[in-house]
């Protein structure tokens, strides 16, 4: 007869996810606020990240995610995508330049920044566009179409925010991998 002993259970996939820092700055004033929660990897961002791992293998990437917009409501989740939010016009921002990167740490604002983190860093300028109810944001391919996937979605915590002319705005998407 065999005995088994169950030594730790196996898990059975990574855990992508991590913070969203926004910070609204206004131009005028120096007043600068802070709004932060958590946000989920979906399915697509899932696939994008595997992907990603494979491209020197020659794996091509089946989303070139790239572009953050931001809304005023919206159900985030694993299969989300862009008809799950409500858009908020001209809020598309094509990632900052020399992002995606990992450990981010030349930037100050980035609190969430780590070894096992992939940052993704948009910012908008005082005139790019004014609403004063901001309250979900997601990352996703840029001109796309209708129910596009998402590589990431979140609601921020605390209500909804705004952004005036005056302001300019910074939102900072952190990736961790928890693998263990």
């Amino acid at each position: 007869m065999t005995l088994l002993k169950l030594v730790r259970p196996e898990r059975e996939k990574m855990i992508i996810g991590g913070k969203v820092i926004a910070i609204v700055t206004n131009q005028e004033t120096g007043l600068v606020t802070i709004h932060k929660t958590h946000n989920i990897v979906g399915d697509a961002g899932d696939e994008y990240y595997a992907e990603a791992g494979a491209v020197s293998g020659g794996e091509s990437l089946t989303n070139a995610f790239d572009t953050m917009e931001l809304g005023t409501a919206g159900t985030p989740g694993k299969t989300a995508d862009t008809d799950d939010f409500t858009l908020i016009a001209s809020t598309a921002k094509v990632v900052k330049s020399t992002y995606p990167k990992t450990n981010d740490t030349g930037d100050a604002d980035n609190t969430g920044d780590a070894v096992d983190a992939v940052t993704w860093t948009f910012e908008w300028a005082a005139g790019d566009f004014n609403d004063g109810a901001i309250t979900h944001g997601w990352i996703v391919v840029a001109a796309h179409g209708a129910a596009a996937p998402l590589l990431t979605g979140f609601a921020f915590t605390g209500g909804s925010f705004g952004k005036t002319a005056s302001d300019t705005l910074k939102v900072i998407v952190n990736h961790t991998f928890d693998g263990v």
